[in-house]
Protein backbone atom coordinates (compact mmCIF):
# COMPACT_ATOMS: atom_id res chain seq x y z
CA UNK A 1 0.00 0.00 0.00
CA UNK A 2 2.78 2.53 0.71
CA UNK A 3 4.02 2.08 -2.85
CA UNK A 4 0.60 2.87 -4.30
CA UNK A 5 0.25 5.95 -2.08
CA UNK A 6 3.69 7.15 -3.14
CA UNK A 7 2.86 6.69 -6.82
CA UNK A 8 -0.39 8.61 -6.41
CA UNK A 9 1.39 11.43 -4.63
CA UNK A 10 4.14 11.50 -7.27
CA UNK A 11 1.38 11.61 -9.90
CA UNK A 12 0.27 14.95 -8.49
CA UNK A 13 -2.74 13.81 -6.51
CA UNK A 14 -3.46 15.41 -3.17
CA UNK A 15 -4.06 12.69 -0.58
CA UNK A 16 -5.95 13.30 2.66
CA UNK A 17 -7.02 11.09 5.54
CA UNK A 18 -10.68 11.28 6.53
CA UNK A 19 -10.90 9.63 9.90
CA UNK A 20 -13.28 9.17 12.81
CA UNK A 21 -10.32 8.51 15.11
CA UNK A 22 -10.07 10.48 18.33
CA UNK A 23 -6.77 12.11 19.23
CA UNK A 24 -5.06 8.72 19.19
CA UNK A 25 -4.74 9.08 15.42
CA UNK A 26 -1.42 10.65 16.44
CA UNK A 27 -0.29 7.28 17.82
CA UNK A 28 -1.16 5.69 14.49
CA UNK A 29 0.88 8.37 12.76
CA UNK A 30 3.87 7.71 15.03
CA UNK A 31 3.75 4.00 14.22
CA UNK A 32 2.87 4.03 10.50
CA UNK A 33 4.11 7.49 9.46
CA UNK A 34 1.27 7.88 7.01
CA UNK A 35 1.99 11.58 6.67
CA UNK A 36 4.79 10.60 4.30
CA UNK A 37 2.01 9.93 1.82
CA UNK A 38 -1.05 11.89 2.95
CA UNK A 39 -2.23 14.73 5.14
CA UNK A 40 -4.34 14.13 8.27
CA UNK A 41 -6.65 16.93 7.09
CA UNK A 42 -10.03 15.47 8.02
CA UNK A 43 -10.07 14.00 11.51
CA UNK A 44 -13.24 14.13 13.57
CA UNK A 45 -11.47 15.51 16.64
CA UNK A 46 -9.71 18.44 14.95
CA UNK A 47 -9.58 20.66 11.88
CA UNK A 48 -12.35 21.19 9.33
CA UNK A 49 -14.13 17.96 10.27
CA UNK A 50 -14.07 18.58 14.04
CA UNK A 51 -17.17 17.13 15.67
CA UNK A 52 -18.27 15.39 12.47
CA UNK A 53 -18.07 11.69 11.71
CA UNK A 54 -18.45 9.51 8.66
CA UNK A 55 -20.95 8.59 7.30
CA UNK A 56 -22.78 11.82 8.18
CA UNK A 57 -23.41 13.96 5.09
CA UNK A 58 -22.03 17.01 6.93
CA UNK A 59 -18.61 15.30 7.15
CA UNK A 60 -18.42 15.01 3.38
CA UNK A 61 -19.69 18.57 2.97
CA UNK A 62 -16.85 19.74 5.23
CA UNK A 63 -14.36 18.03 2.94
CA UNK A 64 -15.63 19.63 -0.25
CA UNK A 65 -15.89 23.04 1.43
CA UNK A 66 -12.36 22.88 2.81
CA UNK A 67 -10.82 21.65 -0.44
CA UNK A 68 -12.99 24.05 -2.48
CA UNK A 69 -13.65 21.31 -5.00
CA UNK A 70 -16.89 19.82 -6.27
CA UNK A 71 -17.46 16.29 -5.00
CA UNK A 72 -17.26 14.93 -8.54
CA UNK A 73 -13.53 15.76 -8.53
CA UNK A 74 -12.86 13.72 -5.38
CA UNK A 75 -12.34 10.01 -4.83
CA UNK A 76 -13.12 8.55 -1.42
CA UNK A 77 -11.67 5.19 -0.36
CA UNK A 78 -12.77 3.40 2.81
CA UNK A 79 -13.01 -0.12 4.17
CA UNK A 80 -16.57 0.34 5.46
CA UNK A 81 -19.47 0.10 3.02
CA UNK A 82 -21.70 2.64 4.85
CA UNK A 83 -18.97 5.27 4.49
CA UNK A 84 -18.48 4.44 0.81
CA UNK A 85 -22.23 4.67 0.23
CA UNK A 86 -22.35 8.06 1.97
CA UNK A 87 -19.50 9.38 -0.17
CA UNK A 88 -21.27 8.22 -3.32
CA UNK A 89 -24.48 9.90 -2.15
CA UNK A 90 -22.44 13.10 -1.65
CA UNK A 91 -21.39 12.89 -5.30
CA UNK A 92 -17.84 11.64 -4.82
CA UNK A 93 -16.21 8.77 -6.60
CA UNK A 94 -16.33 6.03 -3.97
CA UNK A 95 -14.33 2.83 -3.62
CA UNK A 96 -14.63 0.08 -1.04
CA UNK A 97 -11.07 -0.85 -0.08
CA UNK A 98 -10.29 -4.55 -0.11
CA UNK A 99 -6.61 -4.58 -1.08
CA UNK A 100 -4.02 -2.40 -2.79
CA UNK A 101 -4.13 -4.24 -6.13
CA UNK A 102 -7.90 -3.90 -6.41
CA UNK A 103 -7.71 -0.24 -5.40
CA UNK A 104 -5.11 0.48 -8.05
CA UNK A 105 -7.26 -1.17 -10.71
CA UNK A 106 -10.39 0.73 -9.63
CA UNK A 107 -8.55 4.07 -9.59
CA UNK A 108 -7.23 3.42 -13.09
CA UNK A 109 -10.74 2.50 -14.25
CA UNK A 110 -11.88 5.90 -12.93
CA UNK A 111 -9.30 7.52 -15.20
CA UNK A 112 -6.57 8.35 -12.70
CA UNK A 113 -3.09 8.22 -14.18
CA UNK A 114 -0.12 7.50 -11.94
Amino acid sequence: MPELLQRLKAGGYSLHAMSNYPMWYKLIEEKLQLSQHLDWTFVSCTGPMRGLRKPAPAAFEAVTAHLQLPPQQLVFVDDRQPNVDAAAQAGMGAILFTDAAALEQQLQQMGLKF
